[in-house]
C-alpha cells in the first residue's frame, strides 16, 4: 500500500475496481482513461499520452492498442496490446459523449459548476434576481473577463446575467449526466482537429497532464472510500490478475514492456492465503 507517496501501489480488490470504474469517475472520458490503464496493463503517462490513431481507426476501436515507444518509460520499445473486448464499449462512449459535448460547448461557450447548480436569473418579468436565493435585492459589483458582475445583497453571491445556461436551459441536465462540470479546465476532445491526443488538456491543447491525470484517480478513490491507491495501482492490478491466472512471466513481459523479469517480478502481488496454499502442497 503507498501512503504518503512511499511504498509499491495497492494491489486493487475486485471490488474496489468494481466501484471505482463504476461510480468513482463523474465523466466517461475520466472512466475511459482508467480502463485504459487496467486493461492493457499500462503506465498512466502512457495513457494520457496516446494518439487517437493509436486506438481507433476512424470511428472503430483496433483490435490492438499501441503504445509507441516514444511514450513508454525509458523508451524502451512499442507495445501492441490485443484489445480487451470490455474496453470496447467504454472507449466508444468516451467518442459518443465527447461530440455531444462539442456541439454543447459551441452552443452555450464556458460553463463551471456555480452555472450548473444555481438557478434563474432573471423572472418571468425579466427582473434580475439571484440565482441563488432568489432574491432581488441586487446592485453592481464592478467587472470580470469584461462582463458586468451583479452582487445580491442577501446571500452575497456575486454573478452574471449572461452565464452559460440563461438561454439554454435545457442543455444543464445533459452536462450534469455526462459529469464535466467545468469547461474551462475540461479537455475536450474534436476541440482542436490538429491536436492528435485522445485526451487532450484545456482548452484542447496538448494531452491531459500528469497532475490532472492523477487527481482525477485519487478524487475517484476519495468518492468510493478506496484508500492507500495510486494511479500505477491499475498497472500492478492487472499484472498480478493476469500471472494469478497462470500465464507465463515471458508473455506477461510482452505486455508490461518490463526489459528484466526481474523488474516485472517485484510488480507481482503473492497473498498470505497463496503462501498457505503453496506450504500445504507439502506432502
Amino acid at each position: 500500500m503507498k501512503v504518503n507517496r512511499n511504498g509499491q501501489a495497492k494491489i486493487l480488490t475486485p471490488q474496489e475496481r468494481e466501484l471505482l470504474l463504476t461510480q468513482g469517475f463523474l465523466s466517461q472520458r475520466d472512466r475511459a482513461l482508467n480502463e485504459l490503464c487496467y486493461y492493457t496493463a499500462c503506465r498512466i503517462s502512457e495513457a494520457r499520452q496516446a494518439r487517437y490513431t493509436d486506438i481507433f481507426d476512424g470511428d472503430k476501436v483496433r483490435d490492438t492498442i499501441v503504445i509507441r515507444k516514444c511514450i513508454t518509460k525509458g523508451k524502451q520499445a512499442t507495445r501492441c496490446i490485443p484489445t480487451h473486448p470490455k474496453l470496447v464499449p467504454s472507449l466508444e462512449k468516451y467518442i459518443q459523449d465527447s461530440r455531444e459535448l462539442i456541439k454543447i460547448k459551441q452552443i452555450i461557450g464556458q460553463w463551471d459548476y456555480k452555472s450548473l447548480h444555481c438557478g434563474q436569473v432573471f423572472d418571468s418579468e425579466h427582473k434580475i434576481i439571484c440565482p441563488k436565493c432568489a432574491a432581488y435585492d441586487i446592485t453592481t459589483a464592478g467587472m470580470g473577463r469584461d462582463k458586468q458582475m451583479y452582487k445580491c445583497k442577501s446571500c452575497l453571491y456575486r454573478f452574471q446575467t449572461k452565464t452559460a445556461f440563461v438561454d439554454h436551459p435545457e442543455l444543464r441536465d445533459t452536462i450534469i449526466r455526462l459529469g464535466v462540470y467545468n469547461s474551462m479546465s475540461y479537455g475536450f476532445l474534436f476541440m482542436n482537429p490538429n491536436n492528435p491526443y485522445l485526451f487532450p488538456g484545456a482548452e484542447g491543447k496538448g494531452c491531459l497532464a500528469l497532475k490532472t491525470a492523477s487527481e482525477i484517480f485519487m478524487n475517484g478513490c476519495k468518492r468510493v472510500n478506496v484508500v492507500g491507491a495510486s494511479t500505477h495501482s491499475w498497472r500492478r492490478t492487472a499484472l498480478t490478475e493476469i500471472n494469478k491466472a497462470g500465464v507465463p512471466l515471458r508473455v506477461i513481459q510482452n505486455i508490461s514492456g518490463h526489459t528484466r523479469l526481474t523488474h516485472l517480478q517485484k510488480y507481482l502481488e503473492v497473498s498470505r492465503e497463496e503462501i498457505e496454499q503453496a506450504v500445504l502442497v507439502l506432502p
